[in-house]
């Protein structure tokens, strides 16, 4: 029996805006999928409740992070499907982060004639990856999130300052990444950091069952991608655990002359250990004063509580 494909498309991504006209008359015409759309009468959460009730066994997102984001969540906090389906993402938002390391390979329709056409030869067991998941548990009044990426500090000032002036000149994707590093770097070269707004904070963090440490950091980040933007590495000696917790201190020691051995070195990284630091954890527990993002998606914690993050639990993923 062909497996079941259900595919949720949202269309206010970024490339389904002006591109899912073109793509319905194809989806509608494959047998092996139920093609619904996000819509405000719609939720995300109806439509996979439809989606279990119809046993599928592939859920396909043709969206940005932000849904993929919102999907893990449901899969894996509200027991919507007795067990999740296997996840492919179609990367048609702007950043694509997450289906860049372990969606579709391309945003056109030949990626998803791929992974049909492995369905129905029983290949999907030549294209599964199976990847931990975030947990992020921020606050008493707000569900958990799960997503693939989890950064603060600097990371949340740096794509506040993508949002707001490299889309705004019409650079998007990978473009607008390379554009908002190259600017911030140059910037704390010529300028320092604080001039284009980005400063240093106070955090108290635990990793594991560590003790509690308080430190000024410039920016930190967790995941389980194994590539973020630009297809960078930025996490080293991350044997302990799941989880890749990088922090970088403020003031960052030699951050531009650094910069490549933090995104793209190998082992060792031979980076002065006081002010870069990376390693692998099965929990973080982070203290913040000012929202984080998960997946490009903002979220405000509380300063009486911590974030707590852990990846235990896992996703299986197709990529074709």
């Amino acid at each position: 029996m062909k497996p079941r494909i259900g595919l949720i498309s949202n269309p206010k991504s970024e490339r389904n805006r002006k591109g899912l006209e073109r793509l319905r008359a194809r989806i509608d015409a494959q047998p092996e999928i139920i093609h619904r759309e996000l819509a405000p009468d719609r939720p995300l959460d109806d439509i996979l409740r439809e989606l279990a009730g119809a046993g599928i066994d592939i859920l396909v997102c043709n969206s940005g992070d932000g849904m993929v984001q919102a999907a893990m969540t449901s899969l894996l906090e509200k027991s919507i499907f007795e067990r999740p389906p296997l996840l492919a993402i179609w990367p048609r938002g702007m950043a694509n982060m997450t289906a860049a390391d372990c969606g579709l390979r391309s945003r056109g329709w030949s990626s998803l004639e791929r992974l049909i056409a492995a369905a129905n030869a029983d290949r999907l067991d030549e294209i599964r990856l199976r990847r931990h998941v975030l947990r992020v548990d921020y606050r008493d009044d707000r569900p958990v999130q799960c997503g693939m990426f989890m950064g603060a500090l600097g990371i949340y000032d740096a794509i506040r300052i993508c949002k707001g002036s490299v889309h705004k000149h019409g650079f998007k994707g990978e473009w607008s990444h390379a554009i908002t590093l190259a600017g911030l770097l140059a910037g704390s070269l010529f300028r320092g950091l604080e001039a284009l707004g980005i400063d240093g904070h106070d955090v108290r963090l635990r990793v594991d069952q560590g003790e509690l440490l308080d430190e000024r950091l410039l920016l930190l980040l967790c995941t389980t991608l194994d590539h973020l933007v630009l297809r960078s590495r930025p996490f080293w000696q991350t044997e302990g655990g799941p989880l890749r917790f990088t922090r970088i201190a403020h003031p960052p020691l030699g951050l531009v002359r650094n910069a490549w051995k933090v995104l793209y070195g190998g082992e060792p990284r031979r980076l002065p250990e006081t002010h870069y630091r990376s390693l692998g954890a099965g929990r973080v527990e982070l203290w913040l004063d000012e929202p984080f993002t998960i997946d490009g998606e903002f979220f405000e914690p509380l300063r009486t509580r911590p974030v707590r993050v852990t990846a235990f639990e896992t996703l299986d993923l197709l990529r074709v």
